[in-house]
């Protein structure tokens, strides 16, 4: 996919997933700049994407200051392949619409949540 290509003038980020915890439809995410960074990120808004020919992105985290975050994946989420896409700010601008970097991660599978006995 072109995804970044189409983020003029936005550094790029690499995304990972860290682990996967199913039984409780947790992720373990960390990011890192592509290339030496020219301004240090302060802030991050994480977002899971569906793998579907019109992905609506769901905002999952925002994070204050590290380039990690533990994030739980809605109970309702239908299982399937996604990514998690992360978008980065060197300060508290995020609201205007001033995106510094942006990245996501390799695809991977969600399964149909375990139901628990009540």
């Amino acid at each position: 996919m072109g995804h970044r290509a189409e983020l003029d003038g936005v550094a790029g980020l690499l995304v990972a997933i860290e682990f996967a915890d199913d039984a409780h439809r947790a992720l373990g995410v960390r990011w890192s700049p592509a290339a030496p960074a020219h301004k240090k990120l302060e802030y991050a808004r994480v977002f899971l994407v569906p793998v579907t020919p019109e992905p609506e992105r769901v905002y999952l985290e925002l994070v204050d200051g590290l380039p990690r975050a533990s994030v739980s994946l809605p109970e309702s989420l239908p299982a399937g392949e996604y990514v998690i896409e992360v978008d980065a700010y060197g300060s508290a601008s995020w609201g205007d619409g001033r995106l510094d970097a942006h990245g996501r991660s390799a695809c991977f599978t969600v399964g149909t949540p375990l139901h628990r006995a009540g």
